[in-house]
């Protein structure tokens, strides 16, 4: 079978006056791989209002020069659906955002916002003293071979309210 041209333009034409569009839907990886939260420590009670220590050793799973960070704060445990194609975590699946920041690598200068040494711990009014909060930091992995964009990291350490 032939079609020619204006056959295949028809086609095309008649096919789009439906309506009916192709969705693609964005293609996200989180590996089981991801950087270390050394402080705040699993277990460590924090005071709202409070200063407390950050440290992040990220993973940089694909060997960039800078690797981006988000720091959230959560009332459950946060998985892998709640990370965004944006390299953060979805709307409703965390109590409060630290910050976007960038972690330069193999001792490059810094750009852009760096990680802080402190972080000041929020209010949380759903939280009661004594509960236990998901301290999490999404990792985003860039310039990974085989083509695919980003790929991110989802590390968590539990904390408690006081």
């Amino acid at each position: 079978m032939h079609f020619t041209f204006a056959a295949a333009s028809a086609l095309a034409l008649s096919f789009l006056s439906t309506g009916v569009t192709a969705a693609v839907a964005p293609r996200q990886i989180v590996e089981s791989q991801h950087g270390t939260t050394v402080q705040p420590a699993s277990g460590s009670t924090l005071t709202p209002g409070a200063a407390f220590s950050f440290s992040y050793t990220n993973e940089n799973l694909c060997h960039s020069g800078y690797t981006p960070i988000s720091v959230y704060l959560s009332t459950s445990a946060p998985t892998s659906s709640d990370v965004t194609t944006s390299g953060g975590l979805a709307d409703g699946s965390f109590v409060y955002h630290f910050g976007d920041y960038l972690i330069a690598n193999f001792g490059l200068p810094t750009k852009e916002t760096p990680p802080p040494s402190t972080l000041t711990f929020p209010t949380v009014n759903s939280a009661a003293d004594g509960q236990t909060l998901y301290f999490s930091v999404v990792e985003t992995y860039r310039d990974c071979p085989g083509g695919i964009p980003l790929e991110y990291g989802l590390e968590t350490t539990t904390v408690v309210y006081a």
